[in-house]
Formats: structure tokens, sequence, C-alpha cells
């Protein structure tokens, strides 16, 4: 079915922010040059006397609050330097004028002076301590939890590896994008904020003023712009105190060096413990987690909800310490801190085949999740058979066979703790002639306004074009958080059962004052014994919300979808070409199986991206060398392989509809 939220962007009509009229002042950072550097000075006059406004941490009057659960970066350090630069491309000074070159000629009249500092370049640095990211902590860890489970066994074998897992960048289509304005005693933002609704309180707590925010179109997210609400607080402040309209778009560079929404960067040291037979009696995970420079860091911590992954191992240990650095701070990128884990457990597996000589497969075999529900330590898993999907891809007879001195097969087992506990709210309502669903998000391009669109149209039995939808803005939204940690398909599926029942209640009590008590619903129409009828569109104006609440049974996460993945790899022309991937993924129930295969290949991209091409470089002296995409080393749709996908459902018993989550 043709997905219904891509045409107008295809046509260049797709409401991204750059598509809003803005009438009024333009925004620009200064940023500092350097890693790690004291702010000694800042002389704006120069600007000042030609016409900039200038907006610095000294002027900036903001609280800041603690850590969230979104794994994203927050507001626990001020988002503009004050008295010290901690990483490369750190905003200093907000400078604003008539039009975005004006901005920029006059940013480079405001006069910085720095001290530069020994930076931490990286983990070994920051246990060190000889320099401090945040002085006024006294260490470099700023967070650090032991979590066990059972008891570590004294044998009978044991191996231990020592792994790295390297930064990368979100990377999104559009980069962050801002107008704000003052309005009221407030002011209202537009953005490509991801999670506005919700991020609303969190900026209010901030600025103590109302805010209100209107969402666009994202231009692609998976987690990275959770990050922009640092950039929101000094754009929102910056229009209530110049009284001002104020449009700020980041460019590239800056997306790269200072988004604040860097993917996790990982250092494991794993003992584990199995007998002959390869069957695994325990894990010893310790990890240690570069923040940036951030006090902290939940994507160390995501895989709480998924310490043995798919294995059933019950004794466990997770040792995590997360140090600051002087890079781009930690954000919520895609799988939030869960896939380095998955490839952790994963290089474990084919680590103990190896040290036994036993075939990797058959390891992975021996220490799966076999009976369901599935009640770990941690976690509770809902439904599954990821040894069904083992098999189904050891069947691949015509992909082994592609094995020879130049090509591997790997193959890989995994599952993601999706569906956070929480709530999302919807508006549903009939005018104008259609059935129109309020989000309360803005779309990231996975297809969550296609898919509530057609949930409404089979729950009413109508056709799909007499449904649309509509981004409700913050003060018209019922709760909301939108897309985040795998959660729509649920989360969708319940907002979107609970309205459409509502509605249908308050429709039929409307059809029977027409047609009278004895009435019948069919295909959209509401029918009388005496053959009339009348249509769900022709009953006036109707409004209804429901928001949705799911609670986990142990944990955090409500629904475990499984995946085996088969990946074909050859050595030629000195470097690693990826030739075929095939993704066997049990996601539950599927409200869409196309969109579904679509959101599977773009993760299994990025995989692919992030094992063989991007990644972040840094000098000798910590400063960032990956300033443009084609230094950064992201591929194109040439490096990339064909992706297979097939999807194997078991159906969750703990979701409507008996959905789990997958984007």
């Amino acid at each position: 079915m043709p997905r219904i939220d891509v045409l107008n962007a295809l046509l260049g009509k797709g409401g991204f922010l750059d598509d809003h009229p803005h009438r009024g002042k333009y925004g620009v950072f200064v940023r500092s040059p350097y890693p790690h550097a004291r702010i000694l000075s800042i002389d704006a006059s120069k600007a000042i006397n030609e016409g900039a406004l200038v907006l610095t941490g000294r002027d900036f009057m903001a609280r800041t609050i603690g850590l969230t659960e979104r794994e994203g970066a927050g507001l626990e350090t001020l988002p503009l330097a004050v008295d010290k630069a901690r990483y490369q491309g750190e905003p200093v000074a907000l400078v604003i004028a008539d039009d975005v070159y004006r901005a920029m000629d006059l940013a480079e009249l405001v006069d910085i002076q720095y001290e530069p500092l020994k930076s931490v370049r990286n983990i070994d640095d920051a246990l060190k301590n000889d320099s401090l990211v945040f002085e006024e902590l006294g260490t470099n860890i700023v967070q650090s939890q032991v979590i066990e489970y059972g008891q570590m066994p004294n044998g009978p074998r044991e191996i231990e590896l020592s792994l790295y897992w390297s930064r990368s960048s979100g990377n999104p289509i559009e980069t962050f994008a801002a107008i704000t304005y003052p309005e009221g005693s407030g002011v209202t933002i537009i953005s490509n904020i991801q999670g506005g609704r919700a991020i609303v309180t969190e900026i209010e707590r901030s600025l103590g003023i109302p805010i209100k925010h209107i969402p666009v179109r994202h231009g692609g997210s998976f987690g990275s712009k959770f990050s922009l609400i640092r950039y929101l607080i000094i754009l929102a402040y910056a229009a209530y105190k110049f009284k001002t309209p104020i449009k700020w778009i980041e460019t590239r560079t800056e997306h790269l060096m200072a988004s604040n929404s860097s993917g996790p960067e990982r250092r494991f040291r794993i003992k584990a413990y199995f007998d002959g037979d390869g069957v695994v009696k325990g894990l010893d995970i310790s990890i240690w987690e570069d923040a940036g420079a951030s006090r902290g860091s939940g994507q160390a911590f995501k895989p709480l909800g998924i310490l043995a992954g798919p294995y059933k191992i019950r004794n466990l240990r997770y040792n995590a310490t997360v140090v600051a650095t002087n890079k781009n701070p930690a954000g919520a990128f895609r799988g939030a801190g869960t896939p380095p884990h998955t490839w952790a457990l994963e290089r474990v597996m084919d680590a103990i085949a190896d040290e036994l000589g036993i075939d990797k497969a058959e390891v992975r075999r021996r220490n799966l999740i076999d009976s369901f529900p599935y009640e770990a330590p941690y976690a509770y898993y809902d439904s599954g058979n990821p040894r069904g999907l083992l098999e189904l891809a050891l069947s691949r007879n015509d992909i082994f066979s592609l094995m020879d001195e130049s090509t591997g097969v790997g193959i890989a087992v995994s599952t993601d703790p999706s569906t956070p506990q929480g709530t999302e709210g919807i508006k549903l309502s009939i005018k104008n002639g259609k059935i129109i669903v309020g989000l309360g998000f803005g779309g990231e391009g996975q297809g969550n306004e296609h898919t509530a669109v057609k949930l409404v149209s089979q729950l009413l039995d109508v056709p799909m074009d007499w449904v649309t939808y509509e981004y409700l803005p913050s003060d018209e939204s019922p709760e909301a958080f939108g897309p985040g940690g795998s959660r729509m398909a649920v989360f969708t599926a319940g907002a979107v059962l609970g309205a459409v029942e509502e509605l249908k209640t308050r429709l039929y009590n409307k059809a029977a004052n027409v047609l009278g008590g004895n009435i019948t619903y069919e295909k959209g129409y509401f029918r009388s014994s005496d053959g009339k009828r009348i249509s769900i569109l022709e009953l006036g104006n109707e409004e209804v919300t429901f928001t949705y609440t799911a609670e986990a049974k142990i944990g955090r996460f409500i629904a475990y979808p499984f995946a085996c993945d088969i990946a074909v790899v050859r050595y030629e022309d000195g470097r690693f070409k990826p030739i075929k991937h095939v993704v066997y993924l049990d996601p539950g129930n599927v409200i869409d199986e196309e969109l579904v295969k679509e959101q599977i290949i773009g993760g299994t991209a990025i995989g692919i991206s992030l094992a063989l091409y991007e990644a972040y470089r840094y000098d000798e002296d910590g400063n960032l060398l990956t300033l443009s995409l084609g230094d950064y080393g992201l591929p194109t749709v040439m490096d990339i392989p064909e992706i297979e996908v097939h999807i194997v459902p078991s159906p969750s018993p703990m979701t409507p509809m008996g959905v789990k989550d997958y984007w």
C-alpha cells in the first residue's frame, strides 16, 4: 500500500522548517575553536555597534535540569559556555541580524580570548584525571553503577574479550532547525525537535516562561533531534529577551561538531563462563562509556533491558563507568546504546565457538531462549522464537554456498528492548468532510502518520482517502511523546483503538437521533431497519481524544522483537565489501509489512555503515578531523548491498493487536 505521508515531501511540499514563512531575524552561533579552553573574555561591542544583537552565556538566564530517561542530551549543564569551552564547536555566543549572511559576518567581529587547556581525548585520558572536563566534580567519572543478578560461576571454562565500539554521528537528512518568536508572556517555537510535546515542559522549567511548540516534518531523527533542546533553550530565551523572531538552521559541519547527539563510544571487557558444550553459565560485563562533554549518558544503561540479549543466561554482572571527555556530547543515537551491547554479545558467542571448535550457529542454538514468555532477572520477554529464526537463516544454502577464500558469511541473533512504558495520546476528529488523526509530534519519515491513518481506516472500515492526519501544536495536543525507543506500533495501536471506540459511540448516538434507535454500522455508514442510511461524514463535526498507557511487567520495557541476520562480506581490492544481507525478523503482528521492511532496510544500512565506513576521527590534540560528510565517511547507496527482509511474526500477548516495535 503506497505511503500517504511521503508524497508531499517528494513533490517539494514537505512542510519542513525552511518551508515556513519567517519575518524576523536570523541567528548564527559563535563556537569554540578549541576542544578544551578557558574563556578569558568576550567582547561583542564591535558586532553590537554594527547592528547585531548578541547573547552570551553570562547574559543567559536558565535553570539546569537533571538527567532524564530518554538517553538524549538534557539540560544538566547550561547550553552556552560561560567560563570554559568543553568541546570543539561548543556555542559561546549567539549573534542575531537581519539576514543569515549578515549574522555570519557580524559573528566574526565577536572577540573571544581563550586559554587552551589540555584535552581529555578519550577514555584513557579521562580515567587518569590529569585534566578535568568538569573541575567542580573533581573527577572525569560522571556516572557509575554495578548491576548483578545471580552469582558468577567458577568456570568450568572462561574467556575474556576486550572490545571497542567507535563514536558516530546521527546525520539526519535535515539538520536541526528552529524559528522562535515572542508571543504573549512566553515564546512560540516551530522546530523539528523529536518529542516536542513532551520536551516543552523541560524548556518551561528551565526558562520559567510559557512555551508553545509547533511541530514540523523532521527530515529524519532516530533520536538525534532530542538534542535540539539545548539550542531551543538558547533561541527561545533570545527571542524572549530581544522581543524578536529568530530563525536558525544548523549547518552540516555544526552538526558533526556540536549536535550533542553523538552515538555511543564504548569499551568492553567481558568475561564469559561456559561449559564444554558451549552453554554460557555467566557473563561479567564491564564497560567504559565516553559521554563527551556531558555529565551523563543514558546510552550506557539502556542495555539493562537486554543484558543477556536473546540468550537464557541468568548469572550476570554489568559494571558501567561513564566518563566525560572533550568531545561532542552523546545523545540518543539510533538504538540509544543497545547496538554495541548486542554486537558484544555476538562477539562472545563467536569467541566461545572458536575456543571449543564448535559451529558458531550451534553455540547460539544451545544458548537461545526456547520457551516464552520468558522471565529474565532483568526483563519479561513477551513472545518470540529466536531458534526458529536461526533455523530459517541456516536453511539458506544459496547464501552459505557463497563462502570461499575471500568471502565470509556471518550470523547474528538479536533482540532489542522496545516499547518503553509510558503514554501516547491522539485526537480523532471529523470536520470538513474528513476524518483527521491529530498527532502530537512531527513526522520523522518512518511512516507513523501512515500507520495511524491506516489503522483508523481499518477500524472504522472506511476507505483510506476518507482519513488524513495533522500535526498538533503542544497546546492542542493530548499528552504525546511520539517516536523514541521503538514504541510507535504499540502506542499508536493502543491510542487509535481507544479513540475509534469512543468516536463510534458518539457517532452512533448522533445517527440514532437521525435514523431512529434500531441501526447498524457498516463501511462508514449507519443504516436503519427501513433502509435509510447516513455517512459518518454527514453527522457534523465531532472530536475525541484518547491517551493510551502501558506499563512493563518487569523493568522498563514491554515488548521484545527478535531477529537473525546473515551478512555476506568479501575482501577485494584491499578492503571489505558487503555483498548481501538477509534479515529474518519477528516484529509481532504487523500493521503494514512494507513499512516494516523499509525500516529494517534503513536500520541494517546504518549497521553496515557503522561497521565498515563511518566514524569520528580526531588528531593527537583532540581536534575533530571529520568536519564534512566526505571526511566522516558516510557511505553512498553504491556502498550498501542488497538487503532482503523476511517477516516471521510471533504476536505479543502484552500489547494491543499483538504488535511489537521495530522503529
